[in-house]
C-alpha cells in the first residue's frame, strides 16, 4: 500500500466540490490515474459537467468483480456552522474532514486505491476488476441506472458497494419509492365552498385511506414491515378561499414482498378509488424508485468477505442489513443476478453531517480488504 499517494487521491476528491450536479472533474481526475495505471477507462456522459466512469484491469473473460461508488455529495448547508473547512480535506489527530469524506469518497477513494495496487498485478489475473462510479446517487439514483442500461453489470459475478458500513458487511436493504400526489380543485369563496372543489381536503382523504394501504402486506423475513409516511403537504393561497391546487409528498421503504410496483398500484388504487367522487381529481407521479435488495446470507460471498475481513482486522464482521437505499437498488434491476453487499470505510452516522469525518485508519484498512479481496477473487 502506498498511503502518501492514497491519502493524496482522497484528499484531492474532497477538495473537488461534487455536490449533486458538478461530477465531472472528479470523473476526469480519476479517469486520468487510472489510465496512467494501465486500466481501461470509458467516461460515462450523464449531462453536462456530469459524468460517471467505468474502469477495469484483468483479461476480458473469467469472473468479474466489481466495486461500485458515486461521485456525488450533499450539500454542505451553512457553512459557517463548519469547524473545518468543508473542501478543505485537513487532517486532524487521524481523521480527515470534509463534505463526502464518509458518503463516500473515503469508499471511492478506496476502490481508486485497489485498482492501481492490482493493475501491478494485471497479467496474473484469472478475471476483472471493474470500478463503477456513478453520479447523482443522493437524489434519484439515475447514474447507476444509466450504468445498468448500457450493460455494465450485465457480467458481474460479485459486487461491494462502498458505503460506509461501521466494519459491518450489509446483505440487504429496503427500496425507497419517493411519489408526489397532485390534487386539482375548483377555486370558490370560502363562504360558499359548495361551489367549489378543496383541493385541500380532497388530499386529507387521501390520506385517511393512506393510512391503511398497506395493512395487509406480508412482512419481510430479512427486512421486516414495510415503513411507509406522508412527509410534505402543500396547499391553498388565501385564507378565504377554497384551494384549488394542492400536492403531497409521501415515502414508502419497500421489501421484496411488497415491492415497488406493488406499491404503486396499491397507491393508485386508492386514487381511482377517490376520483370516482367528480369533485376529486388526484393524479400519482414517481419522484424516485429505488428497490429493495436482498442478497441471500448463505452466499459464499459474504463468507469468502467475512474471511477477508477478519483476517486483516482479527474480527469477523457481522452480515446485517440496512434501511438506506443506495445505487445496488439500480445494479439489481439488471436480468442477470449476482450477490451484492455493502462495505466501506466510516461510519453511517457521519454521512451527511457537519463537520463530516473519516478516521484514516478506516480508510486504510478498507483499502486493504478490497485489495485482498480481489486477489483472492481474481489470482
Amino acid at each position: 500500500m502506498d498511503e502518501e499517494r492514497d491519502l493524496k487521491i482522497l484528499q484531492d476528491l474532497i477538495r473537488l466540490q461534487t455536490v449533486n450536479g458538478n461530477e465531472a472533474q472528479a470523473a476526469h481526475y480519476l479517469q486520468e490515474i487510472l489510465r496512467q495505471a494501465g486500466a481501461r477507462v470509458e467516461m460515462v456522459e450523464f449531462a453536462p459537467e456530469r459524468s460517471g466512469l467505468v474502469a477495469e484491469i484483468g483479461p476480458t473473460t473469467g469472473p468479474v468483480l466489481a466495486l461500485a461508488g458515486h461521485l456525488d455529495t450533499v450539500a454542505i448547508g451553512d457553512p459557517a456552522s463548519w469547524h473545518h473547512d468543508p473542501f478543505g480535506a485537513e487532517v486532524v489527530n487521524g481523521r480527515i474532514y470534509g463534505r463526502g469524506s464518509v458518503d463516500m469518497k473515503g469508499g471511492l477513494a478506496a476502490m481508486v486505491a485497489t485498482m492501481l495496487a492490482l493493475a501491478e498485478e494485471a497479467d496474473q489475473l484469472k478475471g476483472r476488476l471493474r470500478l463503477l462510479i456513478s453520479v447523482d446517487e443522493e437524489v434519484g439514483g439515475q447514474g447507476s441506472l444509466q450504468l445498468t442500461r448500457l450493460g455494465y453489470v450485465h457480467d458481474v459475478d460479485a459486487m461491494i458497494v462502498c458505503e460506509a458500513t461501521d466494519d459491518q458487511i450489509q446483505y440487504a436493504h429496503c427500496g425507497s419509492f419517493d411519489y408526489q400526489i397532485d390534487s386539482q380543485g375548483k377555486l370558490a369563496h370560502s363562504s360558499r365552498p359548495q361551489l367549489g372543489a378543496n383541493a385541500v381536503m380532497n388530499l386529507v382523504d387521501y390520506i385517511n385511506q393512506e393510512v391503511h394501504a398497506f395493512d395487509d402486506h406480508p412482512t419481510s423475513p430479512v427486512l421486516g414491515e414495510l415503513v411507509h409516511s406522508v412527509t410534505v403537504f402543500h396547499g391553498g393561497e388565501q385564507l378565504n378561499s377554497i384551494p384549488a391546487k394542492a400536492y403531497l409528498q409521501g415515502n414508502v421503504r419497500t421489501i421484496p414482498e411488497c415491492d415497488n410496483q406493488a406499491t404503486k398500484e396499491r397507491l393508485q388504487a386508492i386514487i381511482d378509488d377517490l376520483n370516482r367522487d367528480p369533485k376529486h381529481q388526484l393524479s400519482l407521479s414517481i419522484v424516485a424508485d429505488f428497490m429493495p435488495v436482498v442478497t441471500d446470507p448463505n452466499d459464499p460471498f459474504i463468507g469468502q468477505l467475512q474471511d477477508v475481513v477478519e483476517a486483516v482486522t482479527g474480527q469477523r464482521p457481522t452480515a446485517t442489513i440496512s434501511h438506506g437505499a443506495t445505487d445496488a437498488s439500480r445494479y439489481v434491476m439488471d436480468d442477470h443476478q449476482f450477490a451484492v453487499v455493502e462495505y466501506g470505510p466510516g461510519s453511517e452516522d457521519q454521512s451527511h453531517q457537519v463537520d463530516e469525518s473519516l478516521d484514516l485508519e478506516d480508510y486504510y484498512q478498507a483499502i486493504t480488504v478490497y485489495q485482498k479481496l480481489a486477489h483472492d477473487f481474481l489470482i
